[in-house]
């Protein structure tokens, strides 16, 4: 085996420890948040978000925040998955002051990019703290207007995910129909969605997700959610979506098929009544 086959075996069998650990600390809610800007106040409505490779819309997703109209401040907590953009958040953190309806931000710096399950690893934090109510997801590449979080707080049940991306399905992942505000939905996006923060408190969330799927954490949710007897719905507000081209779901079209595929099989089903025991 030649020197650089060594190196890169290293170097993968490494990552796959690192990973190993953050599953273990993460589904438990032992990962440390830095609080960046303002101070956490009672009531808050946190605000999860997943950074990946836009460090340019940090300053926009500040101000949109900041401008939402809300009576209850929001608390901002940034997953960054991606470690050479570090310095680049940091510095805009570093400066910034919270204000308007954003209370304060907070910011996880994963040693491992562990894609979007890294948000419901901030859930189960938020979870050991105590927190409990509603949980607003939202993707760097969204841009929303001053009445999203309100709109989506206006839908806001204990026992269900509303979200402004959801659809209705039939026989396969990609075979679909955009739901219709208030529709019942087979699929919401994690992206600008509302649902209660108590998703995360049967540990089958983390411990029965399997692991090929990581990345792909949206279908996951939607799965467990069935399973819990929530109800997925479309919500209607006005939002953009931006820098799609940078994201990380573009790679994983036919894995996503594959998985819903494999979710709606009496084998998946199983599975997870048997994890139960």
């Amino acid at each position: 085996m030649s020197i650089s086959s060594v190196k890169h075996r290293a170097r993968v069998m490494a990552q796959q420890s690192v990973m190993r650990v953050m599953m273990a600390l993460g589904s438990h809610g032992l990962i440390r948040a830095k609080l960046m800007s303002g101070a956490v106040k009672p009531g808050s409505i946190p605000v999860v978000m997943c950074l990946w490779n836009r460090p340019n819309r940090l300053e926009k997703i500040l101000a949109m925040l900041s401008e939402q109209s809300l009576d209850q401040p929001l608390r901002l907590i940034l997953w960054n998955n991606q470690r050479r953009n570090a310095h680049l958040y940091k510095a805009v953190l570093d400066g910034y002051e919270a204000n308007g309806a954003l209370a304060s931000v907070e910011l996880v710096a994963s040693p491992a990019n562990v894609g979007g399950i890294g948000r419901f690893y901030a859930l189960a934090r938020l979870r050991r703290s105590k927190v409990s109510g509603p949980i607003v997801l939202l993707d760097d590449d969204q841009d929303i207007s001053p009445s999203f979080t309100k709109d989506l707080l206006s839908r806001y049940t204990p026992e269900s995910v509303h979200g402004v991306w959801a659809f209705r399905q039939t026989e396969s992942y990609w075979h679909r129909v955009e739901a219709l505000d208030g529709e019942d939905a087979t699929y919401v996006g994690t992206g600008g969605c509302i649902l209660s923060s108590t998703i995360v408190d049967d540990r089958r969330f983390f411990s029965a997700f399997p692991r090929k799927y990581l990345f792909l954490e949206d279908i996951w949710l939607n799965f467990v959610a069935v399973q819990h007897g929530w109800r997925l719905a479309k919500l209607e507000t006005p939002y953009d979506f931006v820098q799609e081209d940078v994201g990380q779901h573009l790679e994983l079209a036919s894995l996503k098929a594959e998985f819903f595929a494999y979710l709606h099989s009496d084998e998946s089903l199983a599975k997870w009544a048997a994890a139960a025991r």
